[in-house]
């Protein structure tokens, strides 16, 4: 199930040690959204072992936010290849309410003032028509007097 905004949840992740040695003294810096969580560690993992991580909890609005993980950021486990420390992905974030999925696509705050004036204008114009169509119906619609013709 994925998170809704403003629902506490927390980033996960599985670090497996592919090489023939033991790895210890290891860190592991997730990001969230392109700001760093805290940094998690120190690791240590028998060679082809894994172990889970996770950081939170986290809450945002909605929206599309890139989630990353870094092994090892600042190398102190010597390595045979650093370029196989490091995942992303992108996740997207759900409104939490139906007003939040209405004002996602236009702006938090802003979006609710634009949807506020859009319906205040709707109202006037509304109001407008009403009494035009008041003022000229009674006269269309006058009492018919019979007539003769000799």
């Amino acid at each position: 199930m994925a998170p809704k905004a403003g629902e506490a949840f927390y980033i996960c992740a599985t670090v497996k040690n592919i090489g023939n040695a033991h790895a210890e003294g290891y860190y592991v810096q997730p990001y969230f959204g392109g700001n760093a969580l805290a940094i998690g560690g120190p690791g240590k993992l028998e060679a082809g072992g894994a172990q889970d991580w996770s950081s939170g909890p986290v809450s945002v609005g909605p929206g599309i936010y890139e989630v990353r993980w870094v092994l090892n950021p600042d190398r102190k486990v010597p390595e045979a290849n650093y370029g196989n420390n490091e995942i992303s992905m992108i996740i997207v974030i759900e409104a939490g309410s139906p007003l939040e999925a209405l004002l996602q696509p236009i702006g938090g705050f802003v979006g609710l003032m634009i949807i506020v004036l859009v319906i205040i204008a709707l109202g006037m114009t509304l109001r407008r028509y009403f009494e035009r169509r008041k003022r000229i119906q009674p006269a269309a619609e006058a009492p018919k007097t019979a007539s003769r013709h000799p």
